[in-house]
């Protein structure tokens, strides 16, 4: 498997992640999930998930920038404002 094609496995397996989180409605969904991760697979499978995970926010964030003509960095720059107070 090349590099590009292991990458696109990691962030297939992030859609599956965040699916899981979509539907669960819980907020402590992301810490619990990884602890299951790191005991069921070890650290190298966690990394991948979190690798790919990392490449479908960049995806979600191109794809808004694309749509609404909103920089990545107005995204990230307005969540972080929005979660400063929480």
């Amino acid at each position: 498997m090349t590099e590009k094609d292991a990458a696109y496995e990691h962030m297939r397996e992030a859609i599956g992640v965040m699916s899981a989180w979509a539907s669960s409605g819980d907020a402590e969904f992301a810490s619990a999930y990884y602890n299951r991760l790191l005991d069921q697979y070890g650290v190298e499978k966690a990394r991948e998930i979190l690798a790919g995970l990392i490449n479908l926010c960049g995806e979600l964030l191109a794809m808004r920038a694309k749509e609404k003509g909103v920089g990545v960095l107005d995204t990230l720059q307005g969540i972080a404002e929005r979660i400063a107070d929480r």
